[in-house]
């Protein structure tokens, strides 16, 4: 759970980390190993040189006269190795060597010819600061002649050497980065099309409008394109067909209410007249609500960007009982005006007619433009808050002839405002009332 929430939450975010980590995990463990072969590589021939040096040394040694060995021995130590002949070894004769010891004795007594040599000791020394600062480690070897003197030498080898130096780090460095730009460019133009994808799907879920893929990038992304645009087809093709059924018939419907209308004027009981009448009224008042809303799908409005202040000015003009509170900052968005004033002047028509007063505000954030309008009626059940958005649908409070609905109203402002990439809330106020919410998208 902790690793999801630093986890990238995109493919490219994914595809890099899988490049970091891969390059990473490989430049090291690739650096490791090659510094490692390259260190015990640089010991052994390290420890063969020193082999070379104290074997020619005490083979030279072992010929000069016993009188001239301490002179000739200290004419042979220097720096980086000390030489001397003395009748004990500076060696203990317990000492157990170790396996890098232990080669290096070896190589000596290849190197060493004849049976003039009693023993070969090879111990550690005791570094110094300086020493353990640059890595080295004092190696005490004596030889042991048979005469019973012994040849003592002190010199200092490479103990290990860094696995990683600065300038590894940064060669390192460099080619990760050459290949997370070059790899970076490469994801690019694989994932665009991912996106062009998903900014089409999210605008075909939010606003029902279609837009045309380009079939471009891989040849999965390339079908995905193509089936995202053929099924964008059908559902558009399957819509404008619904739409022009429901007008078809809504437009053949008015002839035949007209004809009722007629007839019902000769019903001599007057009560059942103005029933008839009302009934009639209210079908044709459907009818031409459903004409209106499939006039408007098959004839969309233009976009144009609009001041959302002066919109919600113009849709509540001349309206009573009715406040504004708009936010101060710039509230510039795209959409169609006047489908969308519609939506907003409907919203507050309903909280004037059935909350008896309604207050308007635009706010903002970071992500979107809020439009809520507020009422001070009783509210609607929260089993209805969501069905009062059907078409036709009315609640029973509003089941009077006087209100002269269609129960299209709240259908049409949530169509509008999603075809504008939107949505519609309702919620009930805490303090009585209903809160209607309109999200317009940055």
């Amino acid at each position: 759970m902790k690793f999801r929430r630093f986890a990238p939450d995109s493919i490219l975010g994914w595809l890099a980390l899988i490049l970091i980590a891969g390059l990473a995990a490989s430049q090291a463990l690739t650096a490791l190993a090659h510094n490692m072969d390259r260190n015990e590589a640089i010991v052994q021939i390290e420890d063969l040189r020193a082999a070379e040096r104290v074997a020619t040394f005490a083979t030279f040694l072992q010929h000069t006269a016993p009188v001239l060995r301490p002179s000739v021995a200290g004419s042979f130590s220097g720096p980086s190795m000390t030489v001397e002949v003395t009748n004990r070894s500076n060696v203990a004769e317990d000492t157990i060597a170790d396996r890098r010891l232990g080669h290096l004795a070896k190589a000596v007594s290849e190197r060493l010819h004849g049976n003039d040599w009693q023993e070969i000791r090879v111990a550690n020394g005791t570094p110094t600061d300086d020493q353990k600062a640059k890595g080295l480690m004092p190696i005490r070897t004596s030889i042991g002649l048979r005469d019973g003197a012994w040849i003592n030498f002190e010199f200092a080898a490479i103990e290990s050497l860094p696995l990683a130096t600065v300038r590894v780090l940064a060669w390192t460095g460099f080619s990760v980065l050459l290949v997370l730009g070059l790899s970076f460019y490469a994801f690019q133009r694989v994932t665009r099309p991912l996106e062009s994808l998903t900014r089409a799907a999210e605008l075909l879920g939010r606003s029902g409008r279609t837009e045309v893929l380009q079939e471009t990038g891989a040849s999965e992304v390339r079908r995905a394109a193509r089936a995202f645009n053929d099924m964008q087809g059908r559902i558009r093709r399957l819509l404008e067909d619904r739409m022009q059924m429901v007008a078809a018939i809504s437009h053949d419907l008015r002839t035949p209410i007209t004809r009722l209308k007629l007839r019902a004027e000769f019903v001599e009981d007057q009560e059942q007249r103005e029933k008839m009448l009302r009934d009639l009224d209210e079908m044709e008042t459907m009818i031409k609500e459903t004409l209106a809303l499939s006039r408007e799908d098959a004839n969309p409005e233009p976009r144009a960007k609009l001041d959302l202040a002066q919109l919600i000015a113009d849709s509540v003009e001349g309206m009573e009982h009715v406040t504004r509170e708009i936010d101060p900052a710039p509230a510039i968005f795209e959409a169609q005006p006047i489908a969308l004033k519609r939506a907003i002047a409907n919203l507050v028509e309903n909280a004037v007619v059935y909350g008896k007063a309604a207050k308007v505000r635009l706010t903002q954030s970071p992500k979107d433009f809020e439009i809520v309008v507020e009422d001070e009626g009783p509210g609607i059940p929260e089993t209805e808050l969501e069905k009062v958005f059907r078409p036709f649908y009315r609640l029973e409070a509003s089941r009077n002839r006087d209100s002269g609905g269609a129960g299209l109203g709240l259908a049409i402002a949530r169509s509008v405002v999603r075809s504008q990439g939107g949505d519609i809330a309702l919620a009930n106020r805490p303090e009585g009332g209903l809160c209607a919410t309109i999200s317009l998208p940055k």
